[in-house]
């Protein structure tokens, strides 16, 4: 058996500590608290959904200049987006003063573009967007089979009433956010 003097013993002794109770404490603190920076980062990425940009930021529409293309009724409203808005983000409807909604057979808006060319047209009885559609005043610039991929300041939204006269009902037009867009821009229809 081997003998272990006094100074041996202490040197044995104080080589199996390991650190001070307050160094430990101070780095499980430290380790706690990164792991749970890194945890809220990779969290709060998923807590967006659908819906998180309010469409009152991302579209505004001038006022209406009412007219009539042949027997139908027609609106003209410049629109200015922005925020990377595009036709698929909006759904629209025709409101009644007393907040009901309308279903007006034949109603439809078109995208008209910057240089008078029909962009898209949104019908109100299948609520979608058809691309490149024969417009009556205008004539289409996209080629079948493609999309406007973003709305541009220039653009006008002309919505067509078919045979049914609006004008002056207190009618309002209501643009409505699909996707990342949330909420509605309304217009009143003179």
């Amino acid at each position: 058996m081997q003998m272990w003097t006094e100074s041996q013993r202490r040197w044995r002794k104080n080589g199996r500590r390991g650190v001070s109770p307050i160094i430990a404490t101070i780095l499980l603190v430290a380790i706690t608290v990164v792991l749970a920076a890194v945890l809220y980062i990779l969290i709060s990425g998923l807590t967006k959904g659908p819906g998180n940009t309010p469409l009152g930021t991302a579209l505004a529409m001038g006022s209406p200049l009412a007219g009539a293309n042949g027997t139908a009724f027609t609106y003209t409203l410049s629109i200015t987006p922005s925020s990377g808005l595009t036709p698929a983000s909006l759904n629209f409807q025709i409101q009644t003063s007393t907040g009901a909604i309308t279903a007006l057979a034949g109603s439809a808006i078109q995208l008209i573009g910057p240089q008078g060319c029909l962009e898209d047209t949104y019908t109100f009885s299948t609520n979608s967007w058809a691309v490149g559609s024969a417009g009556a005043s205008t004539h289409a610039c996209v080629p079948p089979g493609t999309t406007t991929t973003v709305l541009s300041s220039g653009m006008q939204f002309y919505l067509s009433t078919g045979t049914t006269n609006i004008q002056g009902g207190g009618d309002s037009l209501v643009a409505i956010g699909v996707g990342t867009f949330s909420g509605t821009v309304s217009e009143a229809l003179p």
